[in-house]
């Protein structure tokens, strides 16, 4: 049966886990080796992690609730060797890859490290949450917005140059494709045939964009195809559909058939009118509870886990920068 479309609805995209929580054939396919119960448990941590930074009152914080399908694909996606350039929302990569709450609790605050060296708050132009993870293939946010595209764009050169079957990452939001070292990065990464993967989270909107969001009319994966490079458009709130397209982009990537585009729609959770279906985390609940591996309990208990990990973390960073500092 088709489901009639909703104006927070992407077209043109191939659907791997529908609204109701139906997996499709190709999606099927992913399994057992996408574990629907480990996958929800990240798309939590995401999320939860979103809100626990949230409460902490940093300054010009952007939450990311909606986003999570990308940065756990990124993270399950993203090999040894290869290097992610997050953007300022996607901060749940680095601990998905590995990096310690800790650490992470301490760079958010600007605390000092476990060497005992003293960093900068995670904070650039005001905006809050950038951090940094080279042991894991993560690199900082510049300060500048959007220096990060030409980052990436010379690392995947270095890449090729090297000849290292390697992707390089470079992750950002629809507004900066009005930006012109986007273009430049888009002409590079043509022109030099470079293993570049570049995601841009965009998103719809059901009564008309304001001016600030600088949209030029069609979809960026259909603007970028047009300058020569492989495109595809994902809905972020189905994350097998996300899996899927950026294991394309990254296959395409590391056996030198060149750069790629991957355009996911996103729908920020923070305004009231956004049907539940939108939610990535909701939409792989409902799969999860079909399958009859979801209960309230189950929820509680994973929930509680989570929180208590990040409480303690950021507990731990605070009270060790007491005593350091006493």
């Amino acid at each position: 049966m088709t489901m009639e479309q909703t104006p927070w609805d992407p077209e043109d995209v191939a659907v791997g886990l529908d609204r109701e929580g139906g997996l499709s054939p190709e999606a099927e396919a992913l399994l057992p080796a996408l574990e629907p119960r480990a996958l929800y448990k990240r798309l939590v941590a995401a999320r939860l992690l979103d809100h626990r930074l949230g409460r902490l009152g940093l300054p010009m914080w952007a939450p990311a609730a909606g986003e999570e399908a990308v940065s756990v694909a990124v993270a399950l996606l993203l090999g040894e060797g290869e290097w992610v350039y997050p953007g300022m929302r996607d901060l749940a990569i680095a601990p998905i890859l590995g990096m310690d709450l800790d650490e992470l609790a301490r760079q958010v605050l600007g605390l000092a490290a476990s060497d005992g060296e003293r960093r900068a708050p995670a904070l650039y132009n005001g905006r809050a949450g950038a951090l940094s993870a080279t042991d894991l293939g993560v690199a900082h946010v510049p300060e500048a917005l959007g220096v990060h595209l030409g980052m990436a764009a010379g690392q995947a050169h270095a890449n090729k140059l090297d000849g290292h079957e390697h992707a390089c990452v470079a992750l950002f939001g629809e507004g900066l494709t009005t930006a012109g070292l986007f273009h430049e990065t888009v002409a590079a990464a043509v022109s030099a045939d470079l293993p570049l993967v570049m995601i841009c989270k965009s998103q719809l909107w059901p009564e008309g964009a304001p001016a600030e969001a600088g949209l030029l009319g069609d979809s960026v994966a259909e603007r970028v195809k047009a300058c020569g490079m492989w495109t595809r458009r994902a809905d972020g709130a189905d994350v097998f559909g996300v899996y899927q397209a950026l294991a394309q982009a990254f296959a395409r990537a590391r056996e030198g058939r060149g750069p790629a585009l991957v355009e996911v729609v996103v729908t920020p959770l923070y305004n009231p009118d956004v049907p539940a279906h939108r939610d990535p985390v909701e939409r792989l609940r409902r799969y999860l509870d079909r399958a009859g591996h979801w209960t309230p309990a189950v929820e509680e208990a994973l929930e509680k886990e989570l929180l208590g990990q990040l409480d303690r973390a950021f507990d731990y960073a605070r009270d060790g920068d007491k005593v350091g500092n006493g």
